[in-house]
């Protein structure tokens, strides 16, 4: 059984996913904003994929990177995975509190670590599995969900995210081993968002967008765009259970981001809880770097 990532670890790559994480927390308050604004949520999710479509299709043509592929099978398995997921966690959103629905998507690294072990025979270190579940109790603290047999619906719609958010890292680790472009895979999962939500768009009477709502699909584009090549990027060439783990600061940034735009006020309990996700990422880097040193 082989431990989980015998490459040695980019500190690269663990920058480009805090990079991912806090282009996503703007992507999300963006598609807050959005709906406050009025912009029916189906429009939201097509315009996100088809700015980023675009976005990358330029970027393609610039670096004469092709469209053309020989592994479609692997997008596609890539692309209906990141799109069911995106529509099981915003249908969670709405059956659950959002702390709930959150809180249950991040227990996708644990998810990881399991699957990587069962699936995969990578054995993840111990110390790995200690630091995600200390990032894991962070969370919990700091969103401190609620739930009631009720919404036992919710639920699994929130779990279901955090399983095909699995998948799909995988698949993109995988795609990566077939030395797709970046651009081109970013590009391929920004066809399958645009075309999977066109139906949900065009029952949303799409001509009474005005300029605002324009401006804010824009910047959810524009920042989803980024965070999916950091992502890509970061899950290609990285460790994958730390990766997965420092997925985790997305949380820290939108915290960050309500206090700037929507005037939160987060305790001190909230603050530690940070403190505590905080460390479990810096000791995780530590954990994977010195593992890997001793194997090499």
């Amino acid at each position: 059984m082989a431990p989980v990532g015998m490459t040695t670890p980019r500190i690269g790559a663990s920058l480009r996913m805090l990079g991912a994480s806090f282009a996503f927390a703007i992507m999300s308050a963006g598609v807050k904003l959005a709906g406050m604004h009025g912009v029916p949520l189906g429009q939201t999710v097509f315009y996100r994929g088809l700015v980023s479509l675009v976005l990358v299709l330029c970027y393609m043509r610039l670096t004469a990177v092709s469209f053309t592929t020989p592994h479609w099978r692997a997008h596609l398995k890539r692309g209906i995975a990141g799109f069911c997921g995106m529509i099981l966690y915003f249908g969670s959103i709405t059956l659950l509190p959002l702390s709930t629905s959150i809180t249950l998507n991040y227990t996708s690294p644990l998810l990881m670590a399991a699957v990587l072990l069962l699936r995969h025979r990578e054995l993840p270190p111990l110390s790995v599995v200690a630091a995600l579940l200390g990032g894991f109790v962070g969370i919990v603290l700091l969103l401190r969900p609620s739930y009631d047999g009720s919404q036992w619906f919710g639920a699994l719609l929130a779990l279901g995210s955090a399983v095909t958010t699995v998948i799909a890292a995988l698949n993109i680790r995988f795609i990566g081993r077939l030395d797709e472009p970046v651009s081109r895979t970013v590009a391929y999962f920004s066809l399958f968002v645009t075309l999977g939500s066109l139906p949900w768009y065009v029952t949303t009477r799409p001509s009474h967008i005005d300029w605002m709502g324009i401006g804010l699909v824009a910047v959810v584009g524009i920042f989803s765009t980024l965070g999916q090549f950091l992502l890509t990027v970061a899950y290609q060439r990285g460790h994958t259970l730390l990766v997965s783990l420092l997925g985790y600061s997305q949380v820290i940034f939108t915290t960050l981001i309500g206090i700037a735009l929507f005037n939160d006020h987060p305790g001190l309990g909230a603050w530690l809880a940070i403190g505590l996700i905080i460390a479990s990422g810096a000791a995780a880097t530590v954990f994977v770097r010195g593992s890997v040193a001793s194997a090499a």
